[in-house]
């Protein structure tokens, strides 16, 4: 997308827009020395790579030069590492590098030697996990600790272990994809024809390398010559910046034709390559080629351009071979300079749990010091007197004092450590886990079968904020938009051509033209006479139909034409133009169609067009481009003199090429402002293409302006010298060459204007509708004009014809020079917005919400979103979100930032961003959450995404669906952890009250370690992954049930949490008294129960009480919820049992105390009547209470949905039984019914 400046620029629809999904930024002109060159506008793509990265020299320090000389050599020099280096360097993780980079690279994590203590150091970066080793620490102490150090270390280790597996098996495909990359090999030229295979860790700086078809390039090559008979290449950049079309480079010409070492001798010998040092820029390169004799001398120094650059990474495509000298090689490499991590994203919900952390660590240390001074005040009245006690005044069991108090805090904190639940964070990942590959890339709904496209998250971290986002930020085309361009108007002979069709006038149509086409310029009547075909014979059967133009077609035009008269000139201009003014690259495929290759869907519809209606650009080459007029058979051979290439800043391209007959023309075609600040301004047409491109804008299709110019001779060979100066300046070479080309572009002549259509996707009206039902805002930010994008808006049900629009234009601040007439502007508009809302008020009724739709143009946002006016900002997004629904106009991708950033700054709330091209990046990893669309703007968005998919429609199941699921799910899972380890340490804590706050454990070693890792892990992942409050059918018809999770905050989420902990404090009561007393009676046989059968028993109750809470819980039941809950359960009694009998078969260290435990207290009714029934009947008793009143006179929306739900399913039922009808069963959507079989998740 193009760039606003602080000054006035106006960005034009297509031309913006084309620039936007190439991602261009910054001016790249080429011209080849002693030929002519051409290139592609995706040659010069995104300059803001996707993930940005400092280069490595940002800039020579005072008194170095800023850039480096390349000698090519013919020999190449032995630079290998000795073995010792190699095993150093395997051992580390490093690369040792000479004067130059080294070509081998490592972007695995760890070695064998460095494995254990960078994933420990990275493990316990975390709070949670640092906390548990400080723990395990004290725990290790003798004297200090109540409980062993098993009790801690084992889950934890189990923690870490989990983790550490996860980085192993990322890290091994890692490295083994470094191994392969390293290893790989490429011919590397020497003397005497020698072709050595060198494996791509030796390649050094000057090496001359021979790169053959469908492989990757090893290291940033300079282009010196190729196979192909143009020297020219073709390479493909998906692994740069995602872009799947093909792109032209053009080689040195002084090198061209030369495959063999001993060819290139002279030029190794007496040239030296001086190019910049390394930097991030992809798109741009500015070098040159000088005499080493005298590299200063300026009439010896050929210009290098990005044009000539092969970068690392790229694939060479359809030529055979290619032969390039090393320039950059390893970390210094483009494609390694930009490589960095994608910024962490962190979940509301996460920094929830972060609070609840800190708020129980706070709560622990003051309960550990209250039941410490508990215990100093028993001491006090016991220590000296009960010699029993033992006390030595000696450590750990000092007399009461400071000293004691401390001992006493530390002990009561080690034994109830567990008020923070280790296993919430592994728990809380495997969720998240499955949810993602279980739910949402299964999820047959979100698969696109036309492109064979899934759904895929690329992230496992962001599921729970689907579930809260409030604002959606959309690009459009591409993402509302097909992006499959249709070529359907022009201005040309001061008509507008394309409104009407053969059909629609009852004609018959071309018959080389499917009548499908979207380029349905081709079937309008008047426009195929005005170019000299008879139309009735042009309808005749031609050899074959395809919406591509084709071998047969020329037969066909051939025909038509015979007979009839000349062409208009004007139209023949118009469409020499379209063929020749544009950096398309045909060719013929196997079965005779003409397939162009174009980085940009707009021009390939031109071009097409243009062939349909018989003007077919039959070739192109870096110096001659072949355009075949078809209805007389000629190849017009135009020969390329300058490209004068598309770019955020110009808005436009030329081609200066000399024509068929002698002279030099310049062809241009760009945005309207930029085209018609450039034309004659006396021409009467321009007010007719004016009033036309208006026409254009309202139907909605992008525009695009038509001009040319006569260059004289000497005034093209004056302007030649300065612009080829400019083109081997290694000093701002971008800002001179723009000079040059603003130079040579003016007094054009206008021939028109072209209208592109980009369709709506399937979908996109219905889901932004359920969007905004559900309370969310949708942002649409584009660079196409306003009068386009309002068109869009109101047919994607954006806007809709009762709401009212207000506009906040560039034109409205043109006369505000400081903040106080800027903020006056802004003030006015939202009394503006007020007005209007009070109108549509009174006139459709009050509590329809906002109905008032807001268009702000990007030049407005250059001027309210500066850093020094904080307070403008703040007022931009009071008006942008009291607004219904906004459209941002003409923006580029910074501003696409600028914009998400700002309704996060100033709202606090969460982001989507969607996009689909390189254009869309900056907004992607800005928002909180990026969505990536897999179109025809290759995977550049995809790359940068948390989750991608094929179409706009799937973001609406996505979000309401899927999200607020997670929310709901993910929320619950937290609260179950605190709540279950609440029960746990109260009961402890409640124990101390009868042991003289001695911070004596209840349990055994083996009970505490195993509490969260076998009995009460696994039905919360159950949960998680399975649990709908309501039907899938339900949710998605309902879009005001988002509002539950959307409007959910810190303060709800909080006293929530203290909700369970109340209901888990009241549990742990009847848990811990109720086997307590009960049992503290005499047996049958006389005897009492010792301590460990009745911390056996409490230990029962708890694991049924909060397995029973978590049934209670579940809506849903599915076969997986029954076994792993009741299993759980199950699961306790052969543990014990088991547990209890190890002693006696192994006396190993800490089964003691458990020897025959639970076959005695089994024996006698009070453990099962205590800790089996009357524990969690009593327990629940409250939570079964509070639902039932709660539902009853106080549902939350999705209850009663819940009892309509019901409801249909009892009618049917009850119809059924009665015989009254016979009903198909009530549809009963659930993730269930997506995965029934493996067969059915398949595409």
């Amino acid at each position: 997308m193009s760039k606003t400046g602080p000054q006035k620029v106006e960005l034009e629809e297509q031309a913006t827009e084309e620039q936007q999904r190439r991602g261009v930024s910054g001016p790249t002109v080429q011209v080849a020395a002693g030929a002519p060159s051409a290139g592609l506008p995706g040659a010069n793509a995104p300059s803001t790579p996707a993930t940005p990265m400092p280069p490595a020299s940002a800039g020579p320090a005072a008194g170095e030069p800023a850039f480096r000389d390349v000698f090519a050599h013919t020999v190449k020099p032995n630079q290998k590492k000795n073995v010792v280096i190699r095993g150093l360097e395997a051992s580390f993780g490093c690369v040792l590098h000479g004067e130059y980079a080294s070509n081998e690279i490592r972007t695995a994590k760890y070695t064998l030697l460095t494995f254990l203590p960078v994933n420990l150091f990275e493990q316990f970066t975390r709070v949670a996990n640092l906390y548990f080793l400080v723990i395990a620490i004290l725990q290790f102490i003798p004297g200090l600790a109540p409980t062993s150090w098993f009790t801690t270390v084992a889950p934890l280790v189990i923690v870490l272990t989990i983790n550490a597996i996860k980085e192993i098996v990322d890290d091994f495909y890692r490295h083994r994809s470094d191994n392969e990359v390293n290893n790989r090999t490429v011919l590397v030229l020497e003397e005497g024809g020698k072709e050595t295979p060198v494996p791509w860790r030796d390649l050094a700086v000057g090496d001359i390398v021979k790169v053959m078809n469908d492989t990757e390039i090893p290291a940033d090559l300079v282009f010196l010559s190729s196979s192909d008979a143009g020297d020219i290449c073709y390479v493909e950049t998906a692994n740069l910046d995602g872009e799947t079309n093909l792109k032209i480079k053009n080689c040195f010409s002084k090198t061209a034709g030369k495959h063999l070492a001993d060819e290139l001798k002279e030029f190794a010998e007496d040239s030296v390559i001086r190019c910049e040092l390394p930097n991030t820029h992809l798109y741009r390169f500015e070098g040159a080629v000088m005499k080493r004799a005298d590299p200063d001398a300026a009439e010896h120094q050929l210009p290098l351009t990005a044009d000539n650059l092969l970068l690392r990474g790229c694939s060479l495509r359809k030529t055979d071979w290619v032969v390039g000298v090393v320039v950059y090689t390893g970390i210094e490499s483009r494609i390694m300079m930009n490589r960095t991590p994608s910024p962490r994203k962190v979940t509301q919900l996460e920094r929830h749990m972060n609070i609840l952390v800190m708020t129980m660590f706070i709560l622990l240390f003051v309960i550990s010091a209250l039941m410490s001074m508990g215990e100093i005040i028993w001491q006090k009245a016991h220590a000296r007197d009960d010699w029993y006690l033992e006390f030595t005044g000696k450590y750990p069991d000092f007399y009461p004092s400071f000293r004691g108090w401390v001992i006493g805090v530390v002990r009561w904190v080690i034994l109830l450590n567990g008020v923070i639940p280790i296993s919430l964070y592994v728990t809380i990942e495997v969720v998240k886990v499955f949810q993602c590959k279980m739910i949402y890339d299964q999820d047959r709904e979100m698969y696109h079968a036309e492109t064979d496209t899934p759904f895929s998250c690329r992230t496992t971290n962001l599921n729970e904020d689907l579930g809260q986002v409030r604002y959606v930020l959309s690009d459009k085309t591409g993402t509302l938009t097909q992006n499959v361009m249709g070529f359907v108007w022009i201005s040309a002979a001061d008509h507008v051509y394309g409104k009407k069709t053969c059909e629609s006038e009852g004609l018959p149509s071309p018959s080389h033209v499917d009548p499908k086409t979207p380029h349905s310029i081709a079937l309008d009547p008047d426009l195929i006479r005005g170019l000299g075909l008879d139309l009735e014979i042009l309808s005749r059967a031609a050899p074959t139909k395809s919406n591509k133009s084709m071998r047969g077609h020329a037969n066909v035009i051939r025909a038509a034409a015979a007979g009839q008269p000349q062409p208009n000139p004007d139209l023949e201009r118009f469409m020499l133009n379209l063929a020749v003014c544009n950096t398309v690259v045909p060719a013929i495929s196997d079965d005779g169609h003409y397939v162009y290759q174009a980085s940009s869907p707009d021009e390939e519809a031109l071009v097409t067009g243009a062939a349909f209606l018989g003007y077919r650009l039959f070739s192109r080459t870096t110096d001659k481009v072949v355009v075949e007029v078809l209805r007389t058979g000629e190849h017009l051979e135009y020969t390329v003199l300058a490209v004068l290439e598309f770019n955020s800043d110009r808005k436009r391209m030329s081609i200066i090429a000399r024509c068929p007959d002698g002279k030099v023309r310049l062809f241009c075609k760009g945005a309207d402002t930029m085209i018609m600040a450039r034309v004659q301004p006396t021409q009467p047409r321009i007010s007719n293409v004016r009033m036309h491109l208006e026409e254009m804008a309202q139907a909605g299709y992008r525009t695009l302006c038509v001009a040319e110019k006569v260059l004289p001779d000497a005034a093209y060979e004056k302007w030649a010298e300065q612009y080829r100066a400019a083109c081997v300046a290694l000093q701002d070479r971008e800002g001179k060459v723009a000079a040059a080309s603003e130079a040579i572009e003016k007094d054009m002549d206008l021939l028109g204007a072209t209208a592109v259509e980009d369709k709506l996707q399937d979908g996109v009206p219905e889901a932004i509708e359920n969007l905004l039902a559900a309370g969310i805002g949708v942002w649409v930010l584009t660079g196409d004009k306003v009068e386009t994008a309002i068109s869009i808006a109101l047919s994607c049900k954006l806007f809709t014809e009762e709401m009212a629009l207000v506009e906040l234009r560039e034109r409205d601040f043109e006369g505000a020079k400081d903040e106080d007439e800027l903020k006056a502007v802004l003030t006015s508009k939202q009394e503006e917005a007020r007005m209007e809302q009070s109108r549509l008020d009174a006139e459709l009724g009050s509590g329809r919400g906002s109905m008032v739709g807001l268009v702000v143009e990007g030049g407005a946002l250059t001027r309210l979103l500066r850093a020094e006016y904080p307070a403008l900002a703040s007022q931009l997004c009071d008006l942008c979100t009291s607004s219904k629904s906004v459209v941002c106009c003409r923006v580029s991708p910074l501003q696409k930032a600028q914009v998400v950033r700002l309704v996060q700054r100033e709202r606090k709330a969460i982001t989507l961003g969607i996009g689909d091209g390189a254009n869309d990046v900056s907004m992607i990893q800005a928002a909180h959450i990026g969505c990536g669309i897999s179109g025809r703007e290759g995977r550049a968005a995809v790359m940068a995404s948390d989750y991608s998919f094929a179409q706009f429609k799937y973001v609406a199941r996505l979000i309401l669906l899927h999200g607020r699921a997670a929310y709901k799910r993910n929320a619950e899972v937290v609260w179950y952890a605190f709540y279950k380890n609440w029960i746990y340490n109260m009961v402890l804590m409640y124990f101390g009250f009868l042991t003289g706050f001695s911070a004596q454990p209840l349990f055994t070693s083996g009970l505490i370690a195993m509490f969260n890792v076998i009995f009460t892990s696994a039905p919360t992942v159950a949960f998680a992954v399975l649990e709908q409050d309501v039907s899938m059918a339900t949710v998605l018809s309902t879009p005001s049930l988002y509002a539950e999770t959307m409007l959910a905050t810190r303060k709800g989420f909080l006293l929530e949490m203290v909700w369970w902990i109340v209901l888990a404090s009241f549990h742990s009561l009847c848990i811990f008294f109720l086997p307590m007393y009960s049992m503290s009676t005499p047996n049958k046989s006389g005897n009492y129960e010792d301590l460990v059968m009745i911390g056996t028993t409490v230990y029962t109750g708890m694991i049924v009480t909060v397995n029973l809470k978590i049934a209670t819980r579940t809506r849903y039941w599915t076969w997986v919820n029954h076994l792993l809950i009741w299993a759980s359960i199950a699961i306790w009694w052969p543990y014990v049992i088991g547990y209890s009998a190890v002693f006696q078969v192994q006396p190993i260290a800490g089964t003691a105390d458990m020897c025959s435990v639970a076959m005695d207290i089994m024996a006698g009714p009070r453990f099962w009547l205590a800790g089996v029934l009357l524990s969690p009947a009593m327990s629940l008793l409250p939570d079964i209470t509070h639902m039932t009143f709660q539902r009853t006179f106080a549902p939350k929306p999705f209850q009663i949905y819940q009892e309509i739900e019901w409801k249909r399913e009892l009618d049917a039922e009850m119809s059924k039984r009665l015989g009254l009808a016979n009903p198909a069963p009530p549809r009963h959507d659930n993730h269930h019914n997506h995965h029934q079989s493996e067969e059915d998740t398949q595409a």
